[in-house]
């Protein structure tokens, strides 16, 4: 997660209000149709033919069309530029515009045509649009500003320039003003429901960060899932151990933080490569590791991806060395591929993902072969019947015998 929460929250924010002008844009758009279709194809009543003027029908959607266009040309590059929230203040001004708009048309219509009494027409309407929408702001105060704008300018309205204020219309009044209220308290809700889903996110990625640091993101993903259960279950995988050959003389005429620095490149190189393969490093022994391909998650042929892992990184490690960015490291490297039992071990206060089984004993061993056979990556004969790239050679060493196996086993070498 790259963004923080707030930079999220000003996203999501800013994207609610470019739907929020999409909509209002449809709506006057969709205004202007159905009065060309009224115009052309339906005969309109005699009252409202007496004050149909380019200004009551054509001026007002179209200058709130221009507004609302403008308004997402700003959304859009704001977005594109990854600035913040639009500042409360412009959103209270482009809340009053939006509101006196429609006020502006009815105050027209007022005293142009005194004996049409235009706060019982459909116009009064327009302001609900402009309240409802108004939750997707995002903000209970300014949709409650919104309500409270259109309930004083209808109260205006009524008593200025009609000379009453009855019941009908403070129940109006009212109806506008609580209409701004309740918009405010959706508003407020949805807002708490995205807040939560944001906060939610932003603990969870910190958790898999945490987890991450200590074991596999792919195996924290997976214990996240599953509330810290993995299931215990039999899998093919193959395992490899790689080691980094001369390192007790290497550390000895080193501080202790020459050292980690060195541990660090170098570990670093590993998990990058062994990551491209869907490798996942298990265990860090301090001058090597143990790296599985197929657990958790299971893989077509994890032995070929294995391979392909251990071929790669001495190609990397060669490249570093090149570069200055790594000491010259040469590494011994064993594979072998089986099954294994995979899941959580431990007890209920403390528990580890592990794989377990022949299979991780044999790559140990293959792997401390290297050392006698000044070679730099072996592998069991089940790993190398499963290479599926032609232009991997693999040359046969002969039977080897392997500590705690009754019998001796063939052994390949890559490189």
């Amino acid at each position: 997660m790259k963004l923080t929460f707030q930079q999220q929250l000003n996203e999501e924010l800013l994207r609610s209000e470019r739907k929020r002008i999409i909509i209002l844009i449809v709506i006057f758009s969709a205004s202007i149709g159905l009065r060309l279709i009224n115009q052309f194809f339906i005969k309109p009543d005699e009252e409202m033919l007496r004050i149909e003027s380019f200004s009551t029908i054509w001026l007002f959607p179209l200058v709130l069309i221009l507004f609302e266009s403008f308004s997402l040309l700003n959304i859009n590059s704001r977005i594109k530029a990854n600035k913040k929230r639009i500042p409360l203040a412009l959103q209270y001004i482009n809340a009053g515009i939006e509101i006196c708009l429609p006020s502006l048309i009815i105050l027209y219509v007022a005293k142009e045509y005194r004996f049409y009494n235009v706060l019982q027409s459909p116009a009064i309407f327009i302001y609900f649009i402009f309240i409802i929408l108004s939750t997707l702001r995002l903000n209970f105060t300014l949709s409650f500003f919104c309500g409270l704008l259109a309930s004083l300018s209808y109260v205006s309205f009524s008593y200025f320039l009609y000379d009453h204020f009855n019941t009908n219309d403070a129940a109006r009044a009212f109806i506008l003003l609580f209409s701004g209220i309740a918009a405010g308290l959706v508003a407020k809700q949805i807002k708490h429901g995205i807040n939560n889903s944001l906060h939610e996110a932003e603990k969870r990625h910190k958790v898999e960060n945490l987890f991450g640091q200590q074991i596999s993101s792919e195996i924290a993903e997976k214990m996240l899932e599953t509330d810290g259960k993995i299931e215990t279950k039999r899998m093919t995988v193959a395992v490899m151990f790689i080691d980094i050959r001369n390192f007790t003389k290497f550390a000895a005429g080193r501080s202790p933080e020459e050292i980690v620095h060195y541990q660090n490149a170098f570990f670093k190189i590993v998990i990058n490569t062994v990551s491209k393969y869907n490798g996942i490093v298990h265990q860090f022994l301090g001058d090597g590791c143990m790296i599985t391909f197929g657990a958790p998650l299971a893989l077509k042929n994890p032995a070929s991806n294995a391979v392909n892992a251990s071929l790669d990184l001495l190609t990397q490690l060669e490249l570093a060395a090149s570069e200055n960015k790594l000491l010259p490291t040469r590494i011994g490297v064993g594979i072998h591929t089986g099954e294994a039992v995979t899941g959580n071990i431990g007890t209920a206060d403390r528990q580890q993902y592990s794989v377990t089984g022949n299979v991780v004993i044999m790559a140990s061993r293959i792997e401390q072969l290297n050392k006698e056979l000044q070679s730099q990556v072996l592998v069991s004969e089940e790993v190398a019947d499963c290479i599926d790239n032609a232009a991997i050679k693999s040359e046969l060493h002969g039977l080897v015998p392997i500590k705690g196996f009754d019998h001796p086993i063939p052994i390949y070498k890559l490189a």
